[in-house]
């Protein structure tokens, strides 16, 4: 029976004599060595057999390691792997095992180990290939236990934590590695990737370099179960998306520059119209014209410099680090099989989703940044059409008003398109209520539209950001031959003491106004035979303006566009 067991397991035997101190091989012990018992093999030369066919790398320590064992009585156990050689010529992998009996001699068994060698080697170099690619990489990957230690940190993951080695950091959790918050917070998805068995997909998180500087990360964390289906590792990879971040942070600070710079154009705007409204039908010193000219001129240039840094910012996105995402992604996914063959088909497949989820997510960022700068470059556009009405006004001033026929539709159209900004992001809602009629009027186009902006302008100022509802409406309609136009908002209101003033000039109910802007509305509106009234129900009631026209300002049918409902 203990034949039939050695010969399945692949064991030779071999005894050694401590009294004669003779070493003797048994015929399984040959035939691994490729001998058959006619060889010329003699047993009692086996030691020299032994001896004479150990690799030369192994013998020195072979040779050691037995006589201390043959020579020591106090050790029970021998064991220890060399290289043999075979009599094919090639050197195989011995595994020889042995113990002390009874009477003080040895006996040992011999088993051939070169495949599982062979195996591990194999094992050690696609292990090292993996492992360079990693530590390769730019993105910071690792690999944690169930408890949150991490048991491999490529090069990017332990320099993104001021280390310099991996010993640094394997061992350790996130809370040991990272200070105060973000440790915490790291830990606590660790733990909850383990309990849950739920992935983390293109989380945006932060943490603080060695030099204390923010530093953003895209990351992915994946669980790697058991058979079983219980977590047992942690896998994690991590995109740098600093720049993009602080380029989204470059923008914001833009946007607020540009909105800065949109307030004080209106209140240029607001200027120019109390300039040009003051002497209402005489000549405005062609001097202050053209000191308003250089102003409009001047913000004219400062605008086309927001428009060409904006434009850098695009040509910078152009030029990011998409394309090489995407290529690292297309490497992977088409050496997918050869990384499987190293590091399995699941790790495989998990790698490639990864980064051809990492390269997806990047180029969904990159567009929605474009789409900012692209709606930034709109909004530019909106206000230098506004500065070309104003350069209209300042240069085509020649103290005598020219009356031409205009359509208070577009004036009201275009009035709502230069506001329409400004309403949506205060949250505003603007309605409005055309009836079908003739609304072409004779009349300054310029100084009309004028009006209606420093109503609406008013409207929007009076009315409570945090209001739960903030609504202002504009209604137009044709009755008996007279338009009235009416603008109303749910604002501040009145009440009738303020009213009785608000039409004296210098009179403001602002702190930085300066009581001339309903003083010229109504000026204006007179200019062409209209009226111009404004109420209130009361203080937080809001308040209505309402304009209208005369039977004889409107033009003929003929001259007019066929009238329609409006309803925005």
């Amino acid at each position: 029976m203990n034949n039939i067991i050695k010969d399945i397991a692949g064991l030779g035997s071999w005894h050694y004599d401590v009294t004669t101190k003779s070493l003797q091989f048994d015929q399984e012990t040959l035939s691994l060595v490729g001998l058959s018992q006619d060889s010329g093999y003699v047993n009692k030369n086996g030691y020299a057999f032994w001896l004479d066919n150990l690799h030369p790398g192994d013998r020195a320590n072979a040779v050691a390691t037995f006589k201390t064992f043959t020579e020591d009585e106090a050790q029970q156990r021998y064991e220890q792997t060399y290289r043999f050689k075979h009599s094919s010529g090639k050197w195989i992998w011995l595994w020889s095992k042995a113990m002390r009996y009874v009477t003080g001699n040895i006996a040992g068994t011999i088993t051939d180990i070169s495949f599982f060698k062979k195996e591990i080697e194999q094992s050690r170099v696609e292990s090292k290939l993996l492992r360079t690619l990693i530590d390769s990489l730019p993105d910071v990957i690792y690999v944690k236990d169930d408890k949150g230690r991490k048991i491999i940190a490529n090069h990017a993951d332990v320099a993104s934590l001021g280390l310099t080695s991996e010993e640094e950091v394997v061992g350790k959790t996130d809370i040991e590695l990272l200070k105060g918050d973000v440790g915490e917070r790291c830990y606590h998805d660790d733990m909850h990737i383990i309990d849950t068995g739920e992935p983390i997909v293109n989380m945006e998180e932060f943490f603080f370099d060695a030099d204390g500087n923010k530093q953003w990360l895209l990351t992915t964390k994946v669980p790697v179960k058991k058979s079983s289906g219980k977590t047992s590792h942690i896998l994690g990879i991590g995109h740098n998306i600093t720049h993009r971040k602080q380029n989204e942070e470059s923008l914001k600070l833009l946007n607020e520059e540009l909105s800065e710079q949109a307030e004080e154009l209106r209140a240029l705007n607001e200027q120019l119209t109390l300039q040009k409204e003051q002497e209402t039908e005489k000549a405005i010193a062609q001097g202050k014209f053209e000191i308003a000219s250089e102003i409009l001129h001047d913000i004219g240039n400062a605008l086309v410099g927001f428009g060409a840094y904006l434009n850098r910012i695009n040509r910078l996105l152009e030029r990011g680090n998409l394309k090489a995402l995407k290529n690292l992604a297309l490497f992977i996914s088409t050496q997918q099989s050869v990384i499987a063959q190293a590091i399995g088909v699941d790790k495989a497949n998990a790698l490639v989703s990864l980064t051809e989820t990492m390269a997806k997510t990047q180029t969904e960022s990159d567009a929605e940044l474009t789409n900012s700068v692209n709606e930034l470059l709109n909004i530019t556009t909106h206000i230098q059409e506004i500065l070309n009405i104003q350069r209209q006004f300042v240069g085509g001033h020649s103290g005598i008003h020219q009356r031409k026929p205009v359509n208070l539709i577009n004036i009201i159209n275009d009035c709502r398109s230069m506001l329409m900004a400004s309403m949506d992001k205060k949250g505003i809602q603007l309605t409005t209520s055309i009836e079908p009629g003739n609304y072409v009027i004779k009349g300054d186009h310029t100084k009309l539209m004028q009006v209606i902006l420093n109503v609406l302008k008013n409207s929007v100022e009076a009315i409570d950001l945090e209001a739960r509802q903030k609504q202002i409406s504009i209604n137009l309609h044709n009755k008996a031959g007279a338009i009235t136009l009416s603008i109303k908002d749910n604002g501040k209101g009145f009440n009738e003491e303020t009213g009785q003033h608000l039409f004296e000039r210098g009179y403001t109910t602002k702190s930085n106004g300066t009581g001339l802007g309903l003083y010229n509305c109504r000026s204006i509106i007179e200019s062409h035979a209209g009226q111009f009234n404004i109420s209130s129900g009361g203080l937080t009631k809001g308040a209505e303006v309402a304009i209208v026209f005369e039977a004889d300002q409107l033009e003929s049918r003929e001259a007019a566009a066929a009238g329609a409902a409006y309803n925005f």
